[in-house]
């Protein structure tokens, strides 16, 4: 499952999260963004519980996309305990994403 933020949501969901958490940037017209939806839906099922997926809609969220530094969409971005751990840009694999946990 996977959780749409905000920047008023950003903090409680993935700054306070006793779990890590992947976040994705996109956008709803980018084709990319598109072609990993079912990519993101499988790391999500693959990791319910041990994991947090949220996404990010990078058009509605400047301030956090730029403080972030998204330059382009899909961005993926993991946090644990409140800290930026790894990222990875565009078209992904599941095992990559888990890799961003490593």
């Amino acid at each position: 499952m996977t959780v749409k933020i905000t920047e008023e949501t950003f903090d409680r969901e993935v700054m306070e999260s006793l779990q890590p958490v992947l976040v994705e940037f996109y956008a709803s017209w980018c084709g990319k963004c598109a072609m990993m939806e079912d990519v993101v839906a499988d790391f999500a099922a693959g990791h319910d519980g041990r994991i947090k997926v949220c996404q990010i809609d990078a058009d509605q969220c400047e301030s956090l996309a730029e403080k972030y530094s998204v330059k382009k969409v899909p961005t993926f971005i993991a946090f644990r305990s409140g800290r930026l751990v790894s990222t990875a840009c565009g078209v992904v694999s599941v095992k990559t994403l888990g890799k961003l946990f490593e």
